[in-house]
């Protein structure tokens, strides 16, 4: 009998049974005799029968489906947290449906309501872009967890990364190695909430280490892996490939080191990794020294690339794997009912050969 012909009727004729106890065996009842069960569970394997997905969701009220909404796929960060998540989730019962905004709030508004279409038991959102908090209220009708997300007024609970002793461990360094001034790279900021955070957090602790105005945020670096990819999704003749835009991205980050470095600026922070080995090139394409006699350079790093750059990369690290355990335990407790409280992962700072005497 063909795979995709076997009904449950088959099973239950297979088995000797009715098609309510196969049922019963197929949701996990308890109330069936164990040779039942036996002889139920033999026909299933000989005839190769597999549920229908949506009959079990009608009669159990859940689709054993979770919705992930993230920014960029093409970020380290992203990825590592997505597959943490959904390995997490997977062992749990659940399958995991991604989808990618783009940084574009209008795609992930017609995500969401997609994922609710299909009757998703859960959402994780990352970087959530919805400007107004009130937007979130549908959001409401089922459960969800927001990461990377710093929604003051959403019931529903965020997890988010505390970065301020963090930075004060950075600043602190730079000061240590006799620095006096830093500059700062933000990235595509606009795109991703999470690094207009890293800048809040150094303009706020930037004052015990350096006299007023000592860190300069230079101007936002728009252009972006994710907005090079998404642009290429939609017209793959519009460009050559998702590179291009790093390229562009280490052409406007060499024009912004000319600035700091013209103003006697020694010392760069990058909140967002490609800056950062962008600054690496530029540098290195200028002749002078990372780290000891020429310039320190810090970024905030989610995949611990540091270790892997020459010389290594002082960064701002936080554990990402420990970030999506605690997504995926809070969406399964929202999904249970509980209210969830909003939590913090706590950023650490690492010194590595990148920060030095100028």
């Amino acid at each position: 009998m063909e795979q995709n012909r076997v009904k449950i009727q088959d099973v239950a004729a297979f088995a000797h049974t009715s098609i309510s106890t196969v049922s019963r065996v197929l949701d996990g009842g308890k109330n069936v005799d164990p040779r039942t069960r036996e002889k139920v569970e033999e026909a299933i394997s000989r005839l190769g029968y597999i549920p229908s997905a949506p009959a079990r969701a009608m009669r159990l009220g859940h689709t054993h489906l979770t919705g992930l909404l993230v920014p960029d796929m093409t970020s380290g960060y992203h990825a590592l947290l997505s597959q943490t998540i959904k390995d997490s989730l997977f062992r749990k019962g659940y399958l995991t449906l991604i989808a990618t905004t783009f940084g574009d709030p209008s795609i992930q508004r017609s995500y969401i309501s997609s994922f609710i279409s299909q009757r998703v038991d859960g959402l994780i959102i990352l970087s959530s872009l919805l400007p107004d908090p009130r937007e979130a209220v549908n959001l409401e009708k089922i459960p969800a967890v927001f990461l990377d997300t710093f929604l003051k007024k959403s019931k529903i609970p965020t997890i988010n990364q505390d970065v301020s002793g963090a930075v004060r461990d950075a600043l602190k360094d730079l000061a240590f190695y006799r620095h006096e001034k830093a500059g700062y790279l933000p990235g595509p900021a606009g795109r991703l909430p999470l690094l207009q955070e890293y800048q809040a957090a150094l303009e706020r602790e930037a004052g015990e280490f350096f006299r007023e105005g000592a860190v300069e945020v230079s101007a936002k670096t728009e252009i972006s892996i994710m907005s090079s990819y998404a642009n290429f999704l939609q017209d793959p003749g519009a460009a050559k490939d998702a590179s291009s835009g790093f390229k562009r991205r280490c052409e406007k980050v060499d024009g912004i080191l000319d600035a700091l470095l013209s103003r006697g600026v020694r010392a760069v922070i990058a909140g967002y990794g490609p800056d950062a080995l962008a600054a690496y090139l530029c540098l290195r394409g200028r002749g002078i020294p990372i780290g000891q006699g020429g310039v320190s350079v810090i970024s905030f790093d989610h995949v611990s690339m540091g270790d892997f750059l020459s010389p290594p990369l002082s960064s701002i690290e936080v554990p990402v794997g420990r970030m999506g355990l605690m997504a995926s335990e809070s969406l399964e407790k929202a999904m249970a009912g509980e209210i969830m409280e909003n939590r913090k992962v706590e950023a650490a700072y690492v010194h590595r050969q990148s920060v030095g005497l100028a």
